[in-house]
């Protein structure tokens, strides 16, 4: 069974949207139709109380159908019970109600009153619901809505069964039996009069169902259309209607309504069965024995006046449906014949409604009520029709036009030929003057009646051939006034279309009518004119009276000439009234009646749209002949009266209307000055020349309107709406400039001196905004308006005849208010303390505030919403306090009530947003959003329910709880129903959500609000809207772009979900697993384990989980982007050309979109091409016109295609971005609750690589997708060496080592291959460039190596050994080889490309940016790492990279090493160069070394000047410290320092030994000389406290120490004093590396090993082994002998202080020690590694714990990762700890070495040789000790160099 509710969502979208239903919608219709039918026949009927069933709800325990046993406590029964007993209801169906309302609205912590509400408010829910559906479907076959044919009659088909059964029956039932004092009705007297609604509001039960009642009567109404009305509903209708009108009141305008519901139903039925066209069909009343029944029925009066009015109207048609079937029955056989006593039936019929004069009934109690105008527009658009249609078978039938004709006979006859019995208040908008004289007389009502009933409509006047015969026949032979003015007013009415008013012209033209035509207006007012002259130069001074029958008819022909003028075709019209001179004649005279001058005055606004020359003549005549405006001082500016008095307007209106208390005469001057000034063009003096029309408004008209009488409440209003229009005007014509800061006059003068003084400079717009900015007169009458209240305002508009006019003037008011907060802030600062901001002025009275807010709540005329939503909009960014304020007066929770509602209604509507400025529901949304900002408590936390008394960030939103505006947004986004409607609301509302998430008070309630289980938020929406088909551009571009950007926050809001989740919590992890299996694939099974989780992923299926979405959601945006260019289309004219390119370059001809998209303004573009058509057309012919015309349309559409196309570029990048933050969040944060990681990570990076080489990614979405594909190599990086998942065991493996997720070589090669085609991309830009550049850059890193770079291949191999896997040897080559392939095919596809990939990157790294330069260089640097060809050597030499890297490196100064961005930056790109040079020459060895020193190398290295500055650790040679600025450049230098020497030592490696003694040693002379250059700094870092030193310090000084000791045996001299630097070096590391007990420890446990010391140890060993080296090289080549121990020999007067044996023998026992110490911890690590699987969870974490990699796990990792982790780790350290001992067997070899020469050598001293030998002997003992199996390498030669000297060392023992 379809519920209520959503039958009318499926029947709304599918019939009420703005595109035909699709066939899905159309099948969904009937669906629900057929479902709903029980429903629909037995229409309100719910079983009602049991005995049974109350006591199965007293026991506490009730079972629902469908549903399992639902528990209740007492306050469940009492409420179940009393919504039975109030509502008539079964019990069982209202514990069904309490569910669904807590289902609704959350009831935990309600009263149970308001819990009685709310399911009493939710019960009328769904009767509302189910009535306008049945209201909706019948309106859809009555109603023309070009719905499909064949819907419509499927439609058709089900309401003609319903309506054939009982329905109608049912109908006409309900609407009686409703209006009853019981609980089926409105309910008894002691029951519960309110209810709450759907937004927790009070409303009175008797109101609901009295609209209920009136909806039943407008479907018994549409029901006559579909089905004729039999016998019996006819009786039953008319019983109805008699009690219905009985209870007609004057304040019940419903009711009223309904009475016309009933009414319409009789009167449709008689005259459509009497119309009925069928041939061969019966008409159902026909039947002799109804006739008879019926019509004695409707022939007994009433005695009740009400009742008798009613039906006269019925007899109206009765007599109609008589006369038809009389003339039916004698021209078809197939209907009965008519009966005399029928015809005797028609006479007495039209007897009595005349004799009652029936059309005065109609008029008075019908269509002049408030009640008929405020009804349903669909509804009184039927009654007129069928109003027409029974006047015009009235009229045209014989019977009928006979007795017409003896009406106006005797109306002729009877009626006064001059005189109208009625006071000179004659006014043009009312018949109350003729209802006077003529009351009496039908014919005049009747002319009344058809006047009313087309002025309504007035497209039934098309082809109404009948309607002019009945004119022609009416206008004959006028013999009073009464009847000419009457006929006179119908003609007006008849001119109100383009074809009734030529038609009227060419009536009155002719000699049609002999005494009615324009002549006799024109002479009439001509001759008046004349006499008065005439008057006024024999008397002087006294007129003759203006006969009163004269001025009416003239009033009347004037409307007809206004109505002509206004409604004729525009060509025509120019030609019908040559000369209008006459109209302004009479303007002047003061005997002419007020309202006369109105009719005037109205009939020449007329014309002033005519053509502008008219317009200029209008001006002339009104200056000659009107009235003047005497400008001076009010009674309130001076107390003084004028001397002399003046008749002009001013006196017209305080002495002569206003005795009369009617104002037509200045109504009528206003609007036509109005009118006027509107249409001026010409706005450079800002309204100076209109400046004593605005005084009289503001001072004489507006100022005093509030004490005045006025006899006419529609004249009241109808003064304001010209006033307020006036003021409207000014406001918005002119424009505040400079100037108008400075015009604020001296107070202190009296009022009266500057009224005078400075009348003739005011100027209005700026006067009006200092009375708003005062306070004044005009502000406060103004509020006092709007202090009228929405509430009262809404009962005037629904029960007054004026209550449109004050819906105008209160409209007026808040755009005036409005006006002025756009342009009081500009004036504010320069006015002040004078004159103050308009919120400043506001808030001195909270009412007025609150009143303006207010009218949110007014739903009749939505510009009046969109006024106030504005004003809070203005209000809410100025007043910081306006959330107190709105506290403190009572009224917050009643706007937060009325916002939530409005935007809640236009939701709910069913038509699409085009203008997004003008629409409320968009405009709220804005308004959230803008306000989030702003210092809390704000506006959007207001109206959202945030806690606004505490802190924002604690509340806990319960939108179930609280109606608000937070309610509405989640359950429309909850549905998303009306896609292609509401389609800017949801998108607006997915921001505003986004925002929430973002901001950090709201951030933490809104999304554990949107995490819970009742909204599940985050896990919605990713497959209905995420990869739902883009509508197609051409269809609906503005959905297309609305729905990317839906697209777009959901997006965001998913990532944001993802950044920000505290996993720890339940629901977000949830929600993070939800997401991440629906957009990437299955999560991990760990991680699913949650009940909660699982229920989701099987409501979502397998296909869903394990399709990677992320994949789809790219496809969706990955399409061509519209042309956004601004190639306009090309004019004719070029001068006009240039213009067009002037107007589009100036900024003020754009504006920025609420989405901040920067557009066109086609407004100001428009005018601009009009002026610019203007200026230009002079000069051209009429032809040249047309053409440069049709060029400015042209350029308009192109305009509108290029906002549309710009915002489709947008909307398309805005979504791209959304699905790039959630896949690199994704990718970044939660990449561990996923399966096949790497698999997800190369398919997301192969789509972007191919998305960005497509030739549809523009240049933008190219750099988004370049962005996801870094992050995405980067984590494939990552995620090579972590932990192998989805292994059930936790022991950890070596193998799990090697068994990485490498991907597959063809993987490899695909990402490269694409990557190379993005980077050749046609549009590209540098900055798209450098992020492909590195991205090449992490790819090249991926390949570099397969295995764990912290993992040693010896360890590895040793691990591998151990775990004897037969196989494991052959992985590990497997791996080399795989490696060596794909380095192989990574040359082989940059090669294929490298002409082109080569020039792109040779020219940013010459041309480009700084940032351009350095990693085009390292591109460079990595090309050249794979060339196993010396390909790109020779590529790089022909471009002249090398000759232009050594270049900018030469001339690099340290003047470039300032603290600016760009110093850094270029000092960046000199580090690049320097990486290439570097590169080139460890790749290619001796050959590269020697290609860049032939270049000059050296030279260029020296001249680079990037060392003047020492650095910091070298300060103390400067002596002092540093400023700030010069420590800054001396740390950038310092980066610098290092690659340079690392070059210059790689260069070093060109020096041949064997030239060592040949002075020719070009290499090793050069090098000396850059040494000598920058002897400075060798010799500060030589100086460097090395048992202080940090890991860079060491590396320069080894660099050094490398680079001295390989070319400096080259210099004869050491005048440099570097030898002596070495040899104290060699003094200080030999001793601090000796001593150290550091060095000395050995260690059984892990806890032992110092990890932060061992790299600092390899460095300081590697130190160790240069000097050792060098000292090598000097005794071996150069033969010096060193001294054998310390102090020995003339050491203090030797110039160099050498280092002795006796240090080296200290340095040899350190290196044993610390040998012995590194196997021993090498093993202990292996062995850990072995047992790692034996070890528990504590004894793991202690082994992170001390390798300082407690960042690497988190609390939730299983053991196996922690296992994994911990190998890793120790692998890393025993890898250190092979590399020291290699260094450490390295080095003692060297000084092994050095000793033996010396023990070899006869020269040294034997007796110092023999002290030596002692110490030595035990050394060597314990480096013969060091085994093979604990150091991990071979030892045999270490073993005889240790043989050879231990024999020596023997042979001097033995000696001594």
């Amino acid at each position: 069974m379809v519920s209520p509710h959503e039958l009318l969502s499926a029947i709304e979208a599918g019939l009420l949207g703005p595109s035909p239903p699709t066939p899905s919608q159309r099948i969904e219709i009937m669906h629900a139709i057929r479902a709903s039918l029980p429903h629909l026949q037995s229409l309100l009927s719910y079983p009602g109380p049991k005995a049974s069933d109350r006591a199965q709800v007293q026991s506490k325990e009730v079972r629902l159908p469908d549903s399992p046993p639902i528990s209740l406590d007492d306050t469940d029964v009492e409420i179940a019970l009393k919504l039975s007993d109030d509502l008539n209801l079964n019990e069982i169906e209202c514990v069904r109600l309490l569910v669904s309302t807590n289902r609704e609205w959350l009831l935990y912590g309600r009263e149970p009153l308001e819990i009685y509400r709310l399911a009493a408010g939710l019960w009328y829910m769904e009767r509302r619901d189910l009535i306008t559906s049945l209201y909706t479907l019948l309106r859809s076959v009555v109603l023309d809505q070009g719905l499909d044919a064949d819907l419509v009659a499927d439609v058709q088909k089900l309401m003609e069964d319903l309506f054939d059964s009982v329905l109608r029956q049912r109908l006409i039932v309900l609407i009686k039996e409703l209006s009853r004092e019981d609980p089926a009705g409105v309910g008894h007297p002691n029951a519960e009069r309110y209810v709450l609604d759907f937004r927790g509001a009070f409303v009175e039960r008797h109101a609901i169902v009295s609209r209920e009642r009136l909806s039943l009567s407008h479907c018994l109404v549409l029901s006559v259309l579909i089905t004729r009305m039999s016998p019996k509903d006819v009786k039953d209708v008319f019983s109805s209607l008699k009690d219905c009108a009985a209870e007609v009141n004057g304040d019940n305008n419903i009711q009223l309504q309904i009475t016309f519901g009933l009414l319409f139903s009789l009167v449709i039925a008689f005259t459509s069965d009497a119309l009925c066209t069928v041939p061969d069909q019966i008409s159902m009343l026909s039947d002799a024995s109804f006739r008879k029944e019926f019509h004695e029925l409707v022939m007994t009066t009433s005695n009740n006046p009400n009742v008798e009015g009613f039906l006269d109207i019925v007899r109206l048609a009765w007599t109609v449906h008589l006369v038809l079937t009389e003339d039916q029955s004698t021209s078809r056989d197939t209907f009965p014949r008519a009966s005399p006593s029928d015809y005797a039936n028609v006479s007495l019929c039209l007897e009595l409604i005349c004799s009652n004069n029936v059309f005065q009934s109609l008029l008075s109690k019908v269509l002049q009520t408030a009640a008929y105008q405020n009804d349903d527009e669909d509804m009184v658009y039927m009654y007129n029709g069928y109003l027409h249609k029974l006047l015009m078978c009235f009229l045209s039938n014989p019977h009928s036009r006979h007795k017409v004709k003896e009406m106006k006979e005797k109306a002729m006859s009877s009626l006064n030929p001059y005189v109208l019995s009625v006071s000179d208040d004659f006014r043009d908008d009312t018949a109350n003057n003729l209802q006077q004289g003529g009351n009496s007389q039908p014919f005049v009502s009747l002319l009344e009646l058809v006047r009313e009933i087309y002025q309504k409509e007035p497209e039934l006047l098309h082809g109404n051939e009948e309607l002019w015969t009945f004119v022609t026949f009416a206008g004959e032979d006028h013999t009073n006034i009464q009847t000419l003015v009457a006929f006179l007013r119908l003609l007006s009415t008849l001119a109100s279309n383009e074809e009734g008013a030529s038609k009227v012209y060419e009536l009155l033209r002719g000699k049609t009518f002999r005494s009615i035509g324009w002549n006799t207006l024109f002479d009439c007012l001509s001759i008046y004119e004349e006499k008065f002259k005439q008057s006024l130069q024999t008397s002087g001074t006294l007129l003759p009276d203006f006969q009163e029958g004269d001025a009416q008819a003239l009033v009347a022909y004037l409307n007809v000439l206004q109505k002509v003028v206004e409604n004729g075709n525009l060509i025509e019209r120019k030609r019908w009234f040559p000369d209008i001179e006459p109209l302004f004649k009479l303007l002047s005279y003061e005997n002419v009646p007020p309202y006369l001058k109105g009719a005037l005055r109205n009939a020449i606004t007329a014309f002033i749209r005519v053509s502008p020359a008219l317009r200029d003549t209008i001006w002339n005549y009104l200056e000659q002949y009107d009235l003047p405006v005497v400008v001076g001082p009010s009674l309130g500016n001076s107390g003084q009266p004028m001397s002399t008095q003046v008749y002009d307007m001013r006196f017209e209106l305080n002495e002569v209307e206003s005795r009369r208390e009617r104002y037509p005469s200045t109504i009528s001057f206003l609007n036509l000055l109005n009118a006027l000034i509107a249409e001026e063009r010409n706005v450079s003096d800002r309204g100076r020349r209109f400046v004593g029309i605005f005084r009289f408004v503001y001072d004489h008209v507006f100022g005093p309107f509030p004490q005045r009488a006025y006899a006419d409440s529609i004249e009241k209003w109808q003064l304001i709406i010209a006033c307020l229009q006036h003021f409207k005007m000014i406001l918005s014509m002119y424009d505040i400039k400079g100037e108008d800061y400075d015009s604020i006059a001296d107070v202190t003068q009296p009022s009266s001196i500057l009224y005078s003084s400075s009348i003739e400079t005011q100027i209005p717009p700026i006067e009006l905004l200092k009375d708003f900015m005062s306070g004044k007169i005009v502000f406060r009458n103004i509020m006092s308006i709007i202090l009228l209240g929405v509430n009262a305002v809404i009962h005037e508009r629904t029960s007054q005849i004026y209550g449109l006019l004050l819906e105008k003037a209160v409209h007026l008011s808040l755009e005036i208010v409005i006006l002025v907060m756009e342009r009081d802030l500009l004036l504010a600062d320069f006015w002040r303390p004078l004159y103050q901001p308009l919120d400043v002025i506001l808030s001195q009275d909270h009412k007025q505030i609150v009143a303006l807010l207010e009218y949110v709540r007014y739903d009749f005329l939505p510009q009046i919403q969109l006024c106030s939503i504005k004003i809070m909009s203005t209000l809410s960014s100025r007043m910081v306090g306006l959330v107190q304020l709105l506290l403190k007066s009572g009224a917050a929770k009643s706007l937060v009530d009325d916002f939530a509602t409005c935007l809640e209604l236009h939701f709910d509507e069913c038509q699409v947003i085009e203008n997004t400025k003008d629409d409320p529901g968009v405009l709220i949304l804005q308004l959230l959003i803008d306000n989030l900002s702003r210092p809390a408590p704000n506006v959007t936390h207001l109206f959202l329910r945030f806690d606004v008394d505490h802190p924002i960030e604690r509340t806990s939103l319960r939108p179930k709880f609280h109606y608000s505006c937070l309610k509405v947004i989640l359950d429309n986004l909850e549905k998303l129903s009306k896609p292609d409607m509401n389609a800017l609301l949801h998108e607006f509302s997915f921001q505003l959500l986004y925002e929430l998430c973002l901001d950090p008070l709201t951030c933490g309630p809104t999304m554990d609000l949107l995490s819970t289980k009742k909204y599940q938020f985050f896990t919605k929406h990713l497959e209905t809207i995420g990869v739902a088909p883009l509508p197609k551009r051409n269809n609906n571009q503005a959905l297309r772009i609305s729905t990317l950007h839906q697209r777009a926050w959901l997006l965001k809001l998913l990532a944001l979900e993802l950044h920000v989740a505290d996993m720890a919590a339940s629901a977000h992890r949830e929600s993070c697993l939800v997401i991440l299996s629906r957009t990437f694939g299955q999560c991990v099974a760990e991680s699913c384990r949650s009940p909660n989780i699982s229920v989701i992923f099987q409501t979502a299926g397998n296909g869903t989980m394990d399709r990677n979405m992320a994949l789809e959601l790219l496809d969706v945006v990955q399409f061509r982007s519209p042309d956004t260019s601004t190639r306009y289309p090309l004019l004719s004219n070029l001068k006009c050309d240039i213009k067009v390119e002037d107007i589009l370059h100036d900024s003020g001809m754009y504006y920025y979109s609420e989405r901040g998209d920067r557009l066109i303004d086609l407004d100001a573009f428009h005018d601009k091409l009009w002026q610019m058509c203007a200026q230009v057309s002079s000069h051209l012919e009429e032809a040249e016109k047309g053409e440069l015309r049709e060029s400015f349309h042209q350029l308009l559409r192109w305009g509108w295609r290029y906002n549309k196309n710009l915002e489709e570029q947008a909307a398309q990048l805005h979504m791209l971005t959304g699905w790039s933050q959630l896949v690199e969040i994704a990718v970044s944060r939660r990449m561990s609750l996923l399966e096949d990681r790497s698999q997800i990570l190369f398919e997301l990076l192969d789509a972007s690589l191919t998305a960005s080489a497509s030739p549809d990614c523009s240049l933008k979405m190219a750099v988004i997708l370049t962005h996801v594909a870094l992050t995405c190599m980067a984590k494939l990086r990552d995620e090579r060496f972590l932990c192998p998942s989805g292994v059930d065991s936790d022991s950890v493996t070596c193998l799990d080592i090697i068994s990485g997720k490498q991907l597959s070589n063809g993987a490899c090669h695909s990402i490269l291959f694409k990557l190379m085609m993005t980077i050749l991309r046609n549009e590209s830009s540098e900055p798209l460039r450098r992020r492909q550049y590195a991205l090449l850059l992490s790819y090249f890193q991926y390949c570099g190596s397969i295995l764990d770079p912290d993992v040693p291949a010896s360890v590895l191999q040793y691990l591998l050994t151990e775990e004897r896997d037969g196989d494991d040897e052959m992985n590990l080559q497997k791996i080399d080889r795989d490696q060596h392939e794909l380095a192989r095919a990574n040359f082989s596809i940059i090669r294929k490309e490298s002409q082109a990939i080569i020039d792109v990157i040779t020219k940013d790294a010459t041309h480009g940016s700084e940032a351009a330069k350095a990693i085009s260089l390292y591109v460079l640097d990595a090309f050249v790492g794979i060339d196993h060809e010396k390909f790109f050597l020779n590529q790089l030499q022909s471009r002249g990279i090398l000759r232009s890297c050594l270049m900018e490196i030469s001339n690099y100064s340290s003047k470039d090493a300032t603290c600016s961005l760009e110093s850094f930056q270029r000092m960046c790109t000199v580090d690049a160069q320097l990486s290439l040079l570097l590169r080139i020459s460890h790749n290619y060895g001796r050959h590269g070394s020697q290609i860049l020193f032939s270049m000059g190398a050296m030279e260029h290295l020296g001249s680079c000047r990037v060392i003047d500055f020492p650095s910091k650790g070298g300060s103390r040679w400067v002596g002092g410290s540093l400023s700030k600025e010069r420590e800054g450049k001396a740390d950038k230098q310092r980066l610098l320092v290092t690659p340079i020497l690392r070059l210059v030592s790689c260069l070093t490696s060109l020096v041949d030994s064997s030239d060592f003694l040949e002075v020719k040693n070009k290499v090793a002379r050069e090098v000396v000389n850059y040494v000598k250059v920058h002897q400075s700094l060798f010799d500060q870092i030589l100086r460097e406290d090395i048992s202080r030193a940090d890991e860079f310090t060491l590396e320069r000084v080894n660099l050094v120490v490398s680079i001295l000791s390989k070319v400096w045996p080259y210099e004869e001299s050491d005048e440099y004093g570097f030898v002596q630097s070495l040899f104290s070096m060699m003094s200080s590391l030999f001793s601090l590396v000796g001593g150290s007990s550091h060095f000395l420890q050995s260690s059984d446990s892990l806890e032992l090993i110092d990890e932060s010391l061992k790299k600092s140890e390899i460095l300081k060993f590697q130190l160790c082994f240069s000097l050792s080296c060098y000292l090598y090289f000097l005794v071996s080549k150069k033969v010096m002998m060193l001294h054998v121990l310390d102090g020995n020999g003339n050491v203090s007067n030797s110039a160099v202080q050498q280092p002795t044996l006796q240090l080296l023998l200290a340095l040899l026992n350190s290196v044993a020690i610390t040998m012995e110490r590194a196997g021993e911890e090498k093993v202990l690590l292996l062995n850990k590694i072995q047992e790692i699987n034996e070890l528990s969870r504590q004894e793991v974490d202690e082994i992170i714990k001390v390798c300082i990699r407690r960042d690497c796990i988190s609390s939730g990792d299983n053991i196996r990762k922690r296992r994994y982790t911990a190998i890793i780790e120790m692998c890393r350290m025993a890898g250190n700890m092979d590399q020291l001992i290699t260094l450490l067997i390295k080095l003692a070899e060297c000084v092994l070495n050095i000793l033996l020469i010396h023990f070899q050598d006869e020269k040294c001293d034997p007796q110092n040789l023999s002290l030596l030998s002692g110490n030595l002997y035990s050394i060597l003992e314990r480096l013969e000790q060091l085994k093979e199996d604990k150091i991990g390498h071979s030892l045999k030669l270490f073993h005889r160099s240790v043989s050879t000297l231990k024999e020596m060392s023997i042979r001097y023992v033995d000696r001594s």
